[in-house]
């Protein structure tokens, strides 16, 4: 009996050095982070030798601000979530691993058709060049939330295009008591980047464009200076329009804003927001000159400090997280969307659909997506854009004194990129 303990202990001592561990930085929280938990599980369940250690930031400020001092101390996780223009900053400094031999490899990677079932913008947006950085993972659209009851009410249908949203957020601002107040309007934006950004790119223009190899501001522009006239004509002239600088989901679960263009992962909050208070559904964002909108959301990036240990059972993990049944379960318990087509194929997501058919009304505008520059500086001309905008919408600065405010800023940040 004696030799046997001795021999078990062993035994667990050896199994327990085996074991690799990796740890992975995210920003997850609340059910989603349950989601990667139960993911994480299901992985550790198929690779008793693979450990792996999820750490939630808890937000994405906090996450990229852990990953940059990382960096300069030397004391980087195995992987981590990260946008593209973090993963920029990374790929300068240095630390990020290329991914390009895990793909390819013959026994651990993914066959040319496997590569090409995901979706090509987000397999685009993980390259830089021929080189691939990143995986996706958690991604998102943009998706119009609508108060199908206030709609009915009103007589008016789904809006299909820009002007139309602009004539439906007409009918549906009222003063419902007669107090002389707007109880509920029409349409509601945030006075952030994201709203510019997308109406900028519905109406054909961009904040920066590419000349030559190096981007350069495009602000300037007639795009620009008529995305600026209509939102602010929206909630000054018109007055159709409730504006604040927080998530809508509330003031459109409490009937304050008849339509809203969010993110698709904003889905649990505007069902919680809205529920025993009015119907709701989601369409795709009305069309202007383009049907073009935006991606959000993070891929997942390896670092090039980990032992080839660390590295290959992380690859494992990250080609796991894009696997078809994975990835529609985290579109399911998340609201993202699957990042690989043959997602939609399995159980999980038939299953899902047939009890939830508005989930597949995203997907259709995937091909029209786009993606944000890969630039280090990124954030930073963001931020600059966000306070350009909301200094139009606040009376703070005419659109001609944002602009050139704006583009002088962005030229700063640029020059730092490029080292000029």
């Amino acid at each position: 009996m004696k030799k046997l303990l001795v021999f078990l202990l062993i035994a667990v001592a050896v199994l327990s050095m085996a074991k690799v561990k990796i740890t992975f930085w995210h920003a997850m929280r609340g059910g989603h982070e349950r989601a990667l938990k139960a993911i994480v599980e299901k992985f550790e369940a198929l690779h008793p030798d693979i450990e792996v250690e999820a750490v939630s930031m808890g937000n994405y400020g906090t996450l990229v601000q852990k990953l940059l001092a990382a960096a300069q101390a030397g004391s980087l996780p195995t992987i981590a979530q990260a946008y593209s223009n973090w993963t920029a900053k990374l790929i300068h400094a240095g630390v990020v691993q290329e991914l390009n031999s895990f793909v390819n490899d013959p026994e651990i990677g993914f066959t040319k058709e496997e590569w090409e079932d995901i979706w090509k913008p987000f397999r685009d947006n993980c390259m830089w060049g021929d080189k691939i950085y990143a995986l996706p993972f958690n991604k998102s659209l943009y998706i119009l939330f609508v108060n199908t009851d206030a709609l009915m009410l009103a007589g008016v249908d789904i809006p299909k295009t820009i002007p139309q949203l602009v004539e439906a957020a007409k009918a549906l601002t009222e003063d419902v008591d007669g107090d002389g107040k707007i109880d509920q309007y029409g349409f509601g934006f945030r006075t952030n980047v994201d709203t510019f950004q997308i109406f900028l790119t519905l109406n054909g223009g961009s904040i920066l464009k590419k000349v030559g190899d190096k981007w350069v501001p495009n602000l300037d522009t007639p795009e620009v200076r008529e995305t600026l006239k209509l939102l602010y004509d929206m909630y000054h002239k018109d007055k159709i329009a409730y504006v604040q600088g927080g998530y809508l989901s509330g003031p459109f679960g409490d009937g304050r804003v008849a339509m809203y263009i969010g993110s698709i992962a904003g889905k649990p909050y505007v069902e919680r927001a809205s529920q025993g208070k009015h119907e709701w559904t989601w369409a795709p964002v009305p069309e202007w000159k383009t049907k073009h909108v935006p991606f959000a959301g993070t891929d997942v990036i390896m670092f090039n400090t980990a032992s080839e240990e660390q590295k290959k059972a992380a690859w494992l993990f990250m080609k796991f997280l894009v696997s078809p049944e994975m990835t529609a379960y985290w579109a399911k318990e998340t609201g993202y969307v699957p990042v690989r087509k043959s997602a939609l194929e399995t159980k999980t997501w038939k299953e899902y659909v047939a009890t939830t058919p508005d989930a597949e009304i995203p997907l259709s505008q995937i091909p029209n997506g786009v993606f944000d520059p890969q630039i280090g500086v990124w954030y930073e001309i963001r931020t600059v854009v966000g306070n350009m905008f909301a200094n139009v919408i606040y009376d703070k600065m005419s659109i001609d004194e944002a602009i050139k405010w704006a583009t002088g800023e962005i030229n700063k940040y640029l020059a730092e990129e490029y080292g000029e």
